[in-house]
């Protein structure tokens, strides 16, 4: 028996003009967590295509359990007991649990070889207790949480009696305690002889979890290590292939004038009591765990979703914001969680992405001018170093690091003075992240006021001047920049009172 219950030796994997794999290693043991990550483009996607049997190498050998395979098709890694689990759950919302889990492998009666439905929700339900789940087997798949519908995902891998599972990006859209019920699930399968490759831009996952780490750079194999044998920074040298000296480039800039405040801000069910300041060149840090209410306080001062008590004052006046548009119209520009729902339209060119808010200012009569567009959208894009061939080029065929470039680029093309970001780096590598700190602390020393909502406790400590904590819709505490400690941080937003009211000043 071989020491690997998975290996890939030198697999190399070529599209027309795009090596997207050059010759890369990787093995797997039986009941280990082995962690996969580099940045976007690195060719992690196309490996779990060629491991799933989606894609067939050019040139390189898949060996199982020590004998060499050939996949002519998913089927065939499906039988030997390979099973993927994406970061976008695919399933049919408009069918119970139990026929996803056994979509394409019905239990049938022998005699009457009509489905046997009995015997399948008794299945489904004990694969559901066994992770833990909180669910019934005959609930519809539509109604259920991302996190659940990953759990049903991982059934699913079960149901086939998988022996590897693979799993991209699986703690993206999950929330601190769903990530922790998912390390649960995923050590529980691991204590029991599963082997998972877990893909990830996180590093808490992979110290949380994995025992080793592989690392793929521009589709080639650079190394890999147990996870307790390499620093941080070596791994970010790895997948970088560059020194990242300082990941966190914050500048000093002196505060300006007062750009926002709130004041006892309030949306019934949602946030209470939320008062602030915000000053032109100042980086407030908006931080707690998800479900806190950081991300309708956000929606509230860009005017989706418009608060009903309180008031918000833009330079010292009173306003009352109802829509998005009003808020643009006072300087308030806001970068949504979810970018490619709420912040582009993917099928359109990046150049028509940048330039949307501003088509009545790069119009003349009510025709646009197409020649002074291009122009716009391709010095933005330079000053924000979106990678691409070009600014006519499909936002979908960005990388997410790219496509959030993107968003801020169309930001800059509107006349603002606050930039609202909520999880500006959610699900992009740490090279993009670099890149989007570097943009953050540009805009600020530009003299733009910028509330930064994030999860992430080093982004928020290494990029804020100061830090608001939430906890249940209420502010527990404010932190300046040389008091913010992730222990002060995280005993606000689990433990903290609410913060006693505070004078806000205008200076």
């Amino acid at each position: 028996m071989s020491e690997f219950i998975l290996e890939l030796r030198a697999i190399t994997k070529t599209f027309p003009g795009v090596k997207a794999l050059d010759r890369v290693n990787f093995q797997l043991r039986s009941g280990e967590i082995h962690a996969l990550m580099g940045e976007n483009g690195a060719g992690k996607s196309t490996f779990i295509k060629v491991i799933t049997g989606v894609h067939r190498p050019d040139e390189g050998e898949i060996r199982y359990n020590g004998e060499r395979v050939e996949f002519k098709g998913p089927n065939d890694a499906k039988k030997l007991g390979i099973a993927a689990i994406y970061q976008h759950v695919t399933c049919y919302p408009d069918l119970s649990v139990t026929e996803n889990i056994f979509m394409g492998h019905e239990k049938v009666h022998k005699r009457t070889r009509r489905i046997n439905w009995r015997e399948m929700h008794h299945e489904a339900q004990r694969l559901l207790e066994r992770l833990g789940a909180d669910f019934d087997a005959k609930a519809m798949m539509g109604s259920l949480s991302v996190a659940q519908q990953q759990i049903v995902e991982i059934a699913k891998a079960l149901s086939t009696d998988a022996k590897v599972i693979i799993m991209d990006e699986p703690t993206a859209a999950l929330t601190q305690r769903e990530s922790e019920q998912l390390y649960t699930i995923a050590e529980a399968l691991r204590d029991s002889g599963v082997a998972i490759i877990f893909i990830s831009h996180r590093f808490e996952d992979m110290y949380r979890l994995a025992s080793r780490v592989t690392v793929f750079r521009d589709a080639k194999y650079i190394g890999s290590w147990g996870v307790d044998e390499i620093t941080n920074d070596a791994l970010i040298v790895a997948m970088v292939g560059r020194e990242v000296t300082q990941l966190f480039p914050k500048k000093e800039v002196r505060r300006g004038e007062e750009l926002l405040r709130t004041e006892g801000l309030g949306r019934t069910g949602y946030f209470a009591d939320i008062s602030f300041a915000l000053h032109r060149g100042e980086i407030l840090g908006l931080t707690g765990l998800v479900g806190a209410g950081r991300t309708e306080v956000c929606q509230a001062l860009f005017g989706i979703e418009p608060c009903d008590r309180g008031q918000i004052f833009v330079k010292g006046s009173p306003v009352a914001i109802r829509d998005p548009l009003q808020a643009m119209q006072l300087g308030i520009g806001y970068l949504p969680e979810d970018r490619q729902k709420q912040g582009l339209v993917l099928d359109w060119e990046i150049g028509r992405n940048i330039t949307l808010p501003s088509l009545g200012g790069l119009s003349r009569r009510g025709w646009l001018d197409v020649g002074r567009e291009d122009a716009v959208s391709q010095t933005l894009a330079e000053k924000v170093s979106v990678k691409a061939r070009s600014i006519h080029d499909l936002v979908s065929s960005l990388s997410g690091g790219n496509q959030q470039k993107v968003v801020f680029a169309k930001l800059l093309t509107a006349d603002l003075d606050v930039i609202i970001l909520d999880e500006p780096t959610k699900g992009v590598d740490v090279g993009a992240k670099s890149s989007i700190y570097e943009i953050i602390s540009d805009l600020a020393s530009q003299g733009y006021g910028i509330l930064l909502v994030s999860s992430e406790m080093p982004e928020v400590i290494g990029m804020s001047d100061r830090v608001i904590v939430m906890k249940e819709g209420r502010i527990t505490a404010e932190l300046q920049r040389g008091q913010v400690t992730q222990e002060a941080i995280l005993e606000a937003a689990m433990s903290g009172n609410e913060a006693k009211p505070h004078p806000i000043h205008a200076g």
